[in-house]
């Protein structure tokens, strides 16, 4: 089973609403790129993010996961392309004027190498003048979250747990539980442990300025989470693109999604206050929260799949 399908239908419950995000992811590009008409998503996941920014650009996804990319596939037009590959070596033979990677994607590769592949990747698909826009967990967050005896978060009736370890150097296991709501009251208990890692911003900048003519780093006020903005090369002029006079498409698709986004454009926090009292699962098997509740994607993993042991008092299917 390939990263993430086996709780890829729990992934949109979890992240919650996508617009700031989206809307965030917008109005940088309209800022630094704003003649940009071609996007692509790189572990674009169920689709949340590159379906809201569809309306301003021609976009397309990549993911390393099917179930993930079957999600995406009901949510997008029927023409987008999506492609199932690794974001360190894909090949797609086409370029884009954006390429975006939200929600800490970065953070799931174990090695500055495989963030430079990336980076490679990135810059070799960009059209000239084209901005790569990516999000990160930062090292410091990463530490404190290992801090934390245990996350707990309840949605549409199933629970999730999250419990952060250091692992080996300056990687970090989460183990994942979901409690998943059966037809029979029962709870089908699915498990997965996935490793993250970070590194120093000094370190990140310098590997992108390596590749990129300018760098932007914007980073949150508790320096839990950072973006990044890079361009591949000095911007040809707006005209010479043939998309910033008001009736060329890409303009109009922007238009449209400027007066659809939330007016709140900030992050969204990620971490709510925790539901009181204990799981309601069957013989104890869960006990009460000892941590704050997490929302996955501001600041937290997306969620990989693996096998499916039975819950106490559940079943498996």
């Amino acid at each position: 089973m390939a990263v993430y399908d086996l709780l890829a239908p729990h992934y949109d419950a979890v992240t919650g609403d996508s617009a700031s995000e989206a809307a965030f992811i917008h109005d940088l590009i309209e800022r630094r790129h704003p003649e940009a008409a071609t996007l692509l998503d790189l572990a674009c996941g169920t689709g949340s993010i590159t379906a809201r920014l569809a309306g301003a650009y021609q976009v397309s996804g990549l993911d390393i996961s099917p179930g993930m990319l079957a999600l995406a596939r009901e949510k997008l037009p029927g023409r987008t392309r999506l492609h199932l590959a690794d974001m360190t070596s894909f090949r797609l033979g086409a370029s884009f004027d954006v390429i975006v990677c939200a929600y800490q994607g970065i953070n799931h590769l174990l090695s500055l190498a495989a963030w430079q592949s990336c980076f490679d990747r990135a810059c070799e698909h960009l059209n000239r003048g084209g901005l790569f826009v990516f999000d990160i967990a930062t090292l410091g967050h990463l530490e404190r979250m290992a801090g934390v005896p245990r996350i707990v978060q309840e949605f549409a009736g199933h629970y999730l747990l999250i419990r952060v370890r250091t692992a080996d150097r300056e990687a970090f296991d989460w183990d994942i539980e979901v409690y998943e709501l059966q037809p029979d009251g029962k709870y089908r208990l699915l498990t997965q442990t996935i490793r993250l890692t970070s590194f120093p911003l000094p370190d990140i900048q310098e590997a992108l300025r390596a590749r990129f003519t300018s760098v932007e780093v914007i980073s949150d006020a508790d320096g839990d989470r950072a973006w990044f903005a890079c361009r591949k090369v000095r911007c040809l002029p707006a005209r010479a693109h043939g998309s910033s006079w008001p009736g060329h498409p890409g303009a109009l698709r922007r238009a449209r999604l400027r007066r659809g986004v939330r007016a709140d454009h900030r992050l969204a926090r990620a971490y709510p206050a925790r539901p009181e009292g204990p799981l309601p699962v069957a013989e104890g098997a869960v006990p009460a929260a000892e941590g704050p509740a997490s929302a996955l994607g501001s600041s937290a993993p997306v969620v990989p799949g693996s096998a499916v042991p039975a819950a106490a008092g559940g079943s498996t299917s």
